[in-house]
């Protein structure tokens, strides 16, 4: 059993490894695409998007299948960027971080702009597991669900 969260220290963490290893991730997104990025992502990696968001297509698992989900994500949006603008906690296991993306449409050209919270597991240096979340208080409380 895992011990009690403390939120009011929780939102006062130094950033740490796991921030390190989130930022080259969309580095490596970036300069190299899915690929490139995969090397930061556990072989069984399990991800989902924001339950009920336009990309939302369940549980993601492994590499392949995350290459895959990103891969659309690039035919859609022409330079697609994206990091960190926020670390909200950061421990041994877990990450939570505001990401920010931007891009422009392929065929319309429209700027695009998203954010969102990811709760990311890290393990040795890899990305396990993440679950993104609309909201700040929204990935705080499946946190502290995995405290319960």
């Amino acid at each position: 059993m895992l011990a009690p969260l403390n939120l009011h220290a929780i939102l006062h963490q130094v950033p740490g490894e796991n921030e390190n290893v989130v930022r080259r991730q969309w580095e490596a997104l970036e300069r190299g695409g899915p690929d490139a990025a995969a090397e930061y992502w556990h072989p069984e990696i399990s991800w989902r998007a924001a339950q009920g968001e336009v990309d939302d297509v369940g549980e993601i698992r492994g590499r392949e299948a995350m290459c895959r989900y990103y891969d659309d994500w690039i035919d859609m949006i022409v330079d697609l960027r994206g990091g960190i603008d926020e670390v909200v906690y950061d421990s041994g296991e877990y990450l939570i971080a505001g990401i920010q993306t931007t891009g422009h449409g392929r065929g319309s050209k429209v700027p695009m702009r998203g954010r969102y919270h990811v709760l990311y597991t890290i393990r040795d240096g890899l990305i396990v597991r993440g679950r993104e979340y609309g909201s700040r208080a929204q990935a705080l409380a499946a946190l502290e669900r995995l405290h319960d």
